[in-house]
């Protein structure tokens, strides 16, 4: 799935776009799935907390410098060949918080796609008693993460929790521990085939 592999002729990239509410366990399974499969993790964290010290969080500037960041990593691997694993978190504020999520996970897929690759979705969900339990733990500190339970509460008061695609893979990680969540999503890696001209591909779970 990456670039120049065993001498080969460069190969198209995978994105594996990991999605779900804060403290559904995104993280964990994609750090997982990188040591399992030895694709690169590029988490939404790593853009958020790089832009976070110099514009005020969820402010134009702030939105407008971490999608170009995004872009731009997922443009300069797509025309490299380098598969990525990617986790964004769909439980978004502000105005039409569910179409611009999806207008934002349209934009890496079609950049996949303009360079002959593809994006396979995978939906992590957990009940919201689990993910209210979750989202204190400290292990999210240190990301940086949301860790305000009456915060998450008004997130998911307004989270459209249907998958993007009716094919994406859906993960209820209060009932699948990481390990086998990790699997899962690299179950649907190898099975998965192009489809929608580039667009989705998954196994239902």
């Amino acid at each position: 799935m990456t670039a120049d592999t065993a001498g080969n002729e460069q190969t198209t990239a995978t994105l594996t776009y990991i999605y779900g509410p804060p403290a559904s366990g995104k993280l964990t399974v994609a750090t997982r799935l990188s040591e399992l499969t030895g694709i690169p993790l590029f988490h939404n964290h790593l853009t958020v907390n790089a832009v976070r010290p110099v514009f005020e969080f969820g402010s134009p500037p702030f939105v407008e410098a971490v999608w170009a960041m995004r872009r731009g990593v997922f443009e300069a691997a797509a025309t490299a060949g380098i598969s990525l694993i990617y986790t964004n978190n769909s439980a978004w504020s502000g105005p039409d918080p569910r179409a611009r999520f999806e207008e934002a996970a349209e934009a890496a897929r079609q950049i996949m796609a303009g360079h002959g690759g593809r994006t396979v979705f995978a939906r992590l969900t957990a009940s919201q008693s689990a993910l209210e339990e979750r989202v204190a733990n400290d292990s999210r500190r240190a990301h940086d993460k949301l860790v305000d339970v009456v915060r998450l509460r008004e997130l998911l008061a307004d989270l459209d929790a249907s998958p993007l695609h009716p094919d994406d893979l859906v993960i209820d990680t209060g009932r699948t521990d990481p390990e086998e969540s990790a699997r899962a999503i690299m179950a649907a890696l190898g099975n998965s085939r192009p489809g929608r001209s580039g667009a989705s591909v998954g196994l239902p779970f």
